[in-house]
């Protein structure tokens, strides 16, 4: 029997939320440091061939582990009681290593059947590593939903920073070493194995009743599997898993500078997106179901997270190939060039991506499928629209493009499923919105047209403008201010006038 420990967290008051996330962001925020410094030193050890074959490993882990969960870590949250949680999460980690053992048992039937064996694959001698990145992904992500559900998110903050600790200095020292692919796919698995080791360790997760308990978990949950499992691993093809087809499209070479640059733009997105949507989900499921009202919540979530977007990656846009060629390198020039064209969707993704649960809270699973079909149906012809002219970068702004309207579409649906919708939404913050839309584009179309100086002065004013006005915001906004929970100055009309 499994032994039950008590994994449901208290309500969460406003003011435990900030500190949930401000928790979760000061340990990420170390552990994205730690990345970003050894991208410096990768840049220079390892080729954008290297981290083209690497992202061919990294896609294929990712869409196994996300289909090896069955995505019953996202069951954890949404658990009536600790005991069905901890089978659900005791499943879930059984399920992965049985698909990982699965795995290996293939790729040892491939080689021996191929006269060139795993290496014709794609990825070298690397491949191997697949089958344990799958098992180490998909053990962390229930691990860390584990957490969640317990509100332990001091652990899942210690686990990030030592985790990015353990994958820097094993891709770095591999990179010193001259082992190329190898080293950074066997760098990245040492510190999801950490981290896994770190979140599982002293929950509760085990072996329960055997065989038979896993069966019974997985039946009554069944229709959520099939439900969730389609649209996520959907998704990753469309997003966290396009590199291979980046590479069928444009070369290795291409891949690997799509990698880099989203490598670097995840800093602000695990900085503060992943943090909130650890805390965000688990209150939300709660919400759902004590039957509190999510309005509140969403529309600040939405509102923070755009006006923190939005200077961030609007940075990017307008700087991208300066900044990637001053910190890593003349090569990767290129690799900031993708990150610009991305910076659109970046944006709008930041906002999207942590509310993009209530999806699943509010069991709009059946849509959801449909819509992940369309989504990644339109994200991979986007990409492949440069095949018929104007090469890889018209190919990667379509991709940009169809993400931002996809992730606009997402905001849209979840502010209508708490009873509020994106125009009165819009409403009472149209003047930033408005400065965003005018300025950025304006500043960009005037690059090469003004002395450096000039040009630099002004991206670095309109950063700093949008940034504090991000501040001031979130300052008045703060937990314990005189304001109620989930309410925002100038909302209350455009709330009301939803009301059914």
């Amino acid at each position: 029997m499994v032994t039950v420990r008590r994994i449901l967290p208290a309500r969460l008051g406003a003011a435990t939320f900030y500190r949930h996330v401000s928790h979760l962001a000061l340990g990420t925020a170390v552990s994205q440091v730690v990345l970003v410094v050894a991208s410096v030193l990768l840049a220079r050890l390892y080729s954008p061939r290297e981290f083209g074959e690497f992202a061919v490993i990294l896609a294929v882990s990712t869409v196994v582990a996300t289909a090896a969960t069955l995505r019953l870590e996202l069951a954890v949250p949404l658990a009536e009681d600790d005991r069905e949680a901890l089978a659900v999460a005791t499943a879930a980690v059984w399920t992965v290593l049985a698909v990982a053992a699965a795995l290996t048992a293939a790729l040892v039937a491939f080689a021996l059947w191929s006269p060139a064996g795993v290496d014709s694959l794609g990825a070298g001698s690397a491949a191997w590593l697949i089958p344990v990145t799958v098992a180490a992904a998909g053990t962390a992500a229930v691990g860390r939903m584990v957490r969640s559900r317990a509100g332990t998110f001091g652990v899942v903050s210690r686990s990030s920073v030592s985790s990015a600790l353990v994958q820097s200095v094993g891709q770095v020292g591999a990179g010193l070493l001259g082992w190329g692919t190898p080293g950074l796919a066997g760098g990245y698995v040492a510190g999801r194995l950490w981290s896994a080791v770190v979140l599982l360790r002293g929950t509760g997760v085990r072996r329960t009743d055997g065989p038979l308990a896993w069966i019974r978990t997985v039946r009554r949950w069944r229709r959520f599997c099939v439900l969730s499992t389609v649209p996520a691993v959907l998704n990753t093809l469309g997003v966290a898993a396009i590199a291979p087809v980046v590479a069928l499209c444009y070369g290795m070479t291409v891949s690997g500078l799509f990698l880099f640059a989203t490598r670097i733009l995840t800093l602000p997105v695990a900085l503060v997106g992943q943090g909130v949507s650890a805390v965000l989900f688990p209150r939300m499921a709660e919400l759902e179901r004590t039957g509190g009202d999510l309005r509140g919540a969403v529309g600040r979530t939405v509102t923070g997270l755009t006006m923190l977007s939005v200077p961030t990656f609007g940075l990017v846009l307008l700087l991208g190939p300066e900044l990637f060629g001053l910190a890593f390198g003349a090569r990767w020039r290129d690799a900031g060039l993708t990150a610009a064209l991305l910076a659109p969707w970046l944006t709008v993704s930041f906002v999207s991506s942590p509310i993009s649960t209530l999806m699943t809270v509010k069991n709009q699973l059946h849509r959801l499928v449909v819509l992940s079909f369309v989504e990644t149906g339109l994200r991979v012809g986007a990409l492949s629209s440069g095949l018929l002219g104007g090469g890889p970068w018209l190919g990667i702004a379509a991709y940009s493009l169809a993400g931002t309207v996809i992730c606009l579409y997402s905001v849209r649906w979840c502010l209508r499923l708490v009873g509020s919708g994106l125009r009165d939404w819009l409403r009472p913050r149209r003047r930033y919105v408005l400065t965003t839309a005018v300025a950025y584009p304006v500043l960009l179309a005037l690059k090469g047209n003004l002395p450096v100086a000039a040009y630099l002065v002004l991206v670095a004013l309109l950063t700093v403008g949008m940034a504090g006005w991000a501040a001031h915001w979130l300052y008045r906004n703060a937990p314990g201010r005189g304001r109620s929970v989930g309410r925002e100055p100038g909302a209350g009309r455009a709330e009301m006038s939803v009301a059914r």
